[in-house]
């Protein structure tokens, strides 16, 4: 399980849920790297975000997903279809981080750009 699938993942429940920065648990800057972002989840959120991404990499790993097919559905707005399409589990997981995000669960909109700076492979 790498790094990059749970980021993903993260950085589309981030887009998705769109959590006001006040709903954050903390008064805190998030950490300044995806690293510390998702080292400084719930566990809870976490557990929902790393299945996810294990979803993901099952498909990929069936030859039903790519990386670069992840990537393109990420930058064209179509990755929540995507992981939507991947089964009841994959969509039922996405609406409990979108609910845990949107009740201030998560680092917040903040920890947007250091996930997607993650993405690109760095």
């Amino acid at each position: 399980m790498s790094h990059w699938a749970i980021s993903i993942v993260l950085t589309v429940s981030l887009l998705l849920a769109a959590a006001p920065a006040s709903a954050q648990t903390s008064g805190s800057h998030p950490p300044a790297n995806a690293a510390g972002i998702l080292n400084a989840l719930p566990p809870d959120l976490y557990m929902k975000l790393e299945r996810l991404a294990q979803l993901l990499d099952q498909n990929i790993k069936a030859g039903k997903l790519t990386d670069a097919q992840l990537q393109q559905e990420l930058m064209s707005g179509r990755l929540e279809q995507t992981i939507r399409g991947l089964g009841s589990e994959a969509n039922q997981l996405l609406e409990e981080i979108q609910s845990d995000m949107q009740n201030g669960k998560g680092p917040g909109e903040s920890a947007l750009m250091p996930l997607l700076g993650g993405l690109g492979g760095k």
